[in-house]
């Protein structure tokens, strides 16, 4: 019984895995898909099978990274920014939770594209400055036994594996902050620093997106494919030869040239140049360029 068992488990979840060939399509059912396999993981919990769990766990994250990329490629359409950098940040930390799992050297899944697309993309977001909390953990849990874990009283579970189809880490269930210090380069990326309304005293988003603009106007698609390359670019006089001191300067910013990128000249800005298959020219600031990828 036990072996017809396995047997009928072993094809279930070959189905799965074969059906997740198909995550690069539009239409992909994510929720079905996620409910299927948790329904496979706890039967093979119940059998105590825990390499079976284990690779449930794993085809588990790939649907979730691509749901998650794909929300986030959404929320970037409808200008969402901080919800889409935040849905890119989860996408980077699963990522890494999976690669002592499962290789993808061959991007396998598409997944090669999406952590690369997923840097990129991080890549073009004006956040530069972040703030970082020191903290002392007074209360840590293991999320598997739930017990209480120090340095002289560990449960033997380790950080990062998989049991029972579920993978292991730590809950701060108390903490003491002793401060805060703005960082450029974060261990949470989530904590992006805002200013606030003077007169309202609300969160006020004053960044400029129009980097990010400009590439989600040439791309249509998630898996579309795309290539950044960054260069420094020195701001020179000869830059703005044919341009009248009044004129608008040409950095998009709507200031007068006299005001903007005439004060900067000798300073570097980056150039960031988007290799897409099908360009449509729609736009055209100084600061980007759009070529076609040949390949």
């Amino acid at each position: 019984m036990k072996n017809q068992q396995m047997k009928s488990g072993k094809m279930k979840n070959q189905q799965i895995w074969n059906k997740i060939e198909k995550l690069g399509e539009s239409d992909f059912p994510f929720e079905n898909a996620i409910s299927e396999l948790q329904i496979i993981k706890e039967q093979a919990v119940r059998d105590d099978l825990q390499n079976k769990a284990k690779e449930i766990w794993i085809c588990q994250t790939i649907v979730g990274i691509h749901k998650l990329y794909k929300e986030a490629f959404n929320l970037l359409k409808e200008k969402q920014y901080y919800q889409a950098w935040c849905q890119l940040e989860r996408i980077e930390i699963t990522i890494n939770s999976l690669k002592k799992h499962f290789s993808f050297k061959e991007n396998k899944y598409f997944l090669n594209f999406i952590e690369k697309s997923v840097r990129n993309l991080q890549v073009i977001f004006p956040y530069r400055l972040f703030a970082s909390m020191e903290i002392v953990k007074t209360n840590i849990l293991c999320s598997v036994c739930e017990k209480k874990i120090s340095i002289r009283n560990s449960c033997g579970h380790i950080v990062g594996e998989i049991y029972n189809g579920e993978m292991c880490h730590r809950i701060v269930d108390k903490a003491e902050v002793l401060g805060i210090s703005l960082v450029e380069d974060p261990g949470n990326k989530y904590s992006v620093m805002f200013i606030k309304d003077s007169e309202t005293g609300e969160q006020k988003d004053h960044y400029s997106y129009d980097v990010i603009d400009y590439l989600m106007l040439e791309i249509n698609s998630p898996y579309e494919f795309w290539e950044l390359k960054v260069f420094q670019i020195e701001i020179k006089k000869e830059d703005f030869s044919n341009m009248n001191q009044n004129d608008k300067c040409n950095c998009n910013s709507g200031l007068k040239l006299k005001d903007c990128c005439y004060k900067k000249i000798g300073e570097k800005y980056p150039h960031y140049e988007f290799l897409v298959r099908n360009p449509s020219q729609k736009v055209n600031l100084r600061t980007n360029t759009i070529q076609h990828a040949s390949r």
